[in-house]
């Protein structure tokens, strides 16, 4: 399969660094993509536009998104679900109709940077050494103001039908199961989603630099063909 990796907030192609390695090792091809746009449905856009640039027959793509990406491949789904032959939702979900990422974020000089440290919980940032850190914050690029609180917003109910796969760090995989499985408000599109599947990676917010050979794992395993019943 074509894995297209999209990078989450302040995050940009780079970031898939240590993970793109391990799905090449499995067969996939790989392209990461840093995201572009000063909106939400900039960004959806020229995702869309590289679906349509690389989809083909013989290759199915998958779409990949981490934190606030994840959103972004969702959207992008919506609007080509018969070109996306699975989404991979790392340590985030596709927001309901309406909702948005996360609209707290504070705005500075017009955009929105890396929060300081002390601003997340620990599962957040379990894993993260100030090694990783330091590192994080050398590479983090501010994102466009109006990205965090731009509303998601869908159109064809087809993409309910494309498989989808959470790869939960911060909350249990158990934990997930059960909101998804109370109907809760937020979890509205995975409620929905014909096949969807949640497995756990105990680390923080940022696996693809905690642990990127067992993110690309999980990944690989997501990906691989489901036996057939029968003989």
């Amino acid at each position: 399969m074509h894995v297209i990796l999209v990078p989450g907030f302040w995050l940009d192609a780079s970031a898939w660094d240590d993970v793109a390695p391990v799905l090449v090792e499995a067969g996939h091809s790989v392209q990461a993509v840093t995201r572009s746009g000063d909106s939400l449905d900039e960004q959806v856009a020229a995702l869309v536009a590289l679906l349509d640039e690389v989809a083909t027959a013989e290759e199915p793509v998958v779409l990949a998104g981490h934190s606030g990406a994840g959103p972004v491949a969702a959207m992008a789904a919506d609007q080509r679900p018969s070109l996306v032959a699975h989404l991979l939702y790392v340590d985030t979900f596709p927001g309901p109709e309406g909702g948005c990422v996360n609209d707290e974020l504070p705005v500075v000089d017009g955009v929105v940077p890396l929060p300081s440290w002390d601003v997340w919980e620990e599962p957040t940032v379990r894993g993260m050494t100030p090694a990783l850190r330091e590192a994080f914050e050398r590479r983090a690029v501010p994102e466009p103001a109006a990205l965090p609180s731009d509303p998601f917003h869908y159109a064809d109910p087809a993409r309910h039908g494309i498989p989808a796969t959470v790869i939960s760090c911060e909350v249990p995989a158990s934990d997930l199961a059960a909101m998804v499985a109370d109907h809760q408000a937020w979890a509205a599109e995975l409620v929905a989603t014909e096949d969807l599947t949640i497995v756990g990676l105990s680390t923080g917010h940022w696996p693809m630099f905690t642990a990127p050979r067992e993110l690309g794992e999980l990944m690989v395993q997501a990906l691989a063909p489901k036996p057939t019943d029968g003989p």
